[in-house]
């Protein structure tokens, strides 16, 4: 019985230990220093972005939890680059044994969700690898085009994204799609204020700040279209170059809604194969120059 009460003792002394540790962790978390590291390590991959956050704090068993979550460019905090409701980052502990840096994510943005991973190949962070998977991100709620781009796309977004970074410099590829997707015009073209772009898929590869687009596919209930090209990345994306090809091709649907345009097209004398129209797109992000040819 002696024995019986002395194991229940020490239990005792163990359970006030665990809890009065996890209470000066919480209490005593250093915040301020975890967004200084997330700032930092933003700036590194892109000098023109920072980082700030409502609130961090620790999450059992080894990791923290963000609340309110800002990627914004320097200069200009009204409108974030991003945003997260709230977001967990959790240490991978059996490739932190091994010595190997390696943190998870599972994230709220946007009515959608993000996972993914992080894996440093060095001690500092200079060179690492990671993958983001996300689901239903919905584009009406994401500001920051809105003050920077002629236009707006509504929808859906999900895909996967994977990022290196390493002595041969910056690669990855991106996989996405866009659902129920809806181009809204600053101002009516030619009386059209928008276009039902339905789903868009898009394959990515980028190769130190170039981005090749090895597929872009749009199918609609007005428009069908296809789109290549490169787009050359600045450190202000709306300075990024394009250098863009495609068709587009107008449905039955569309002149339908929009009759007045069918004969505008053909005034123009644009040049038409199997009713494919081929246009460019070059400029810049924040300033598209469109031509049709």
């Amino acid at each position: 019985m002696a024995l019986a009460g002395k194991n229940k003792k020490w239990l005792g002394y163990t359970l006030y230990v665990v809890l009065v540790t996890l209470a000066l962790l919480y209490y005593l978390f250093p915040s301020q220093a975890v967004e200084e590291f997330v700032d930092n390590s933003i700036r590194r991959i892109n000098p023109a972005l920072g980082f700030k956050a409502e609130k961090i704090g620790p999450w059992v068993p080894a990791g923290m939890r963000i609340s309110g979550g800002l990627v914004y460019v320097n200069g200009s905090p009204v409108t974030p680059v991003f945003k997260t409701d709230t977001m967990y980052i959790m240490a991978r502990i059996l490739k932190l044994i091994r010595g190997n840096y390696s943190f998870g994510l599972d994230a709220k943005a946007y009515l959608g969700e993000i996972n993914g991973r992080f894996d440093s190949k060095d001690d500092n962070g200079e060179t690492f690898e990671s993958e983001l998977v996300f689901k239903d991100l919905d584009l009406a709620g994401y500001e920051f085009p809105t003050g920077r781009f002629q236009h707006k796309i509504t929808g859906l977004v999900s895909g996967d994204i994977a990022y290196n970074n390493d002595s041969a410099g910056e690669n990855g590829r991106a996989k996405l799609r866009l659902n129920n997707g809806r181009l809204q015009f600053q101002v009516p073209i030619f009386g059209v204020n928008s276009i039902d772009l339905q789903n868009i898929d898009i394959e990515l590869e980028l190769q130190n700040r170039r981005i090749k687009i090895e597929k872009a596919e749009l199918s609609g209930s007005e428009v069908k279209g296809v789109l290549n090209g490169f787009i050359l990345l600045d450190s202000d994306i709306t300075l990024s170059q394009l250098k863009l090809t495609g068709t587009l091709e107008p449905l039955a649907e569309f002149y339908k809604n929009y009759p007045e345009i069918r004969e505008l097209l053909k005034s123009m004398n644009k040049r038409v194969k199997r009713g494919q129209y081929f246009y460019s797109i070059t400029g810049t992000l924040g300033a598209p120059a469109f031509t049709l040819h």
